[in-house]
């Protein structure tokens, strides 16, 4: 998008324009894309390195809380699968064995669910982060060009 004040190229979504502050006429709604989010949170921010550091901090966070519930993960699926086998393979309790397997699988269950929520929190993080130091490197290159 172009401002047709000062005839700087804008990103969609932008509703002033980056280098003389007028509104941009043509916009669409408001849409989101992360295009826009990144540009107005992080090249354009006054608390830019604030951002970066949430958001480095939740990457990290994330990145810890996984650790433990991927070895959780096996360590219960290993434990159920003992459990059906033990099962099999004996008559007596067959029913306590049951539910204690049941409880497992719900435990495994309930840790991919978790694993996938924290995955996916640490790939949009990641994407984010990335997205932004491109931008902020094409800004730096803009700013130089300039003078």
């Amino acid at each position: 998008m172009h401002c047709k004040n000062c005839n700087t190229e804008n990103i969609d979504g932008v509703n002033f324009c980056y280098n003389c502050g007028k509104k941009l006429s043509n916009m669409k709604g408001n849409k989101f894309s992360l295009k826009s989010f990144v540009y107005k949170n992080i090249v354009l921010s006054r608390q830019r390195y604030r951002n970066i550091f949430i958001l480095s901090s939740i990457l990290v966070l994330c990145s810890a809380l996984s650790v433990p519930l991927c070895k959780g993960l096996f360590d219960s699926f290993n434990i159920a699968m003992d459990l059906v086998r033990m099962s099999m393979s004996q008559q007596v309790a067959k029913y306590a064995l049951k539910s204690q397997t049941e409880l497992f699988f719900r435990d495994v269950f309930l840790r991919i669910i978790l694993i996938a929520f924290f995955w996916s929190i640490l790939i949009l993080t990641l994407t984010i982060l990335l997205y932004g130091v491109v931008l902020l490197k094409k800004q730096g290159k803009k700013s130089k060009n300039m003078y």
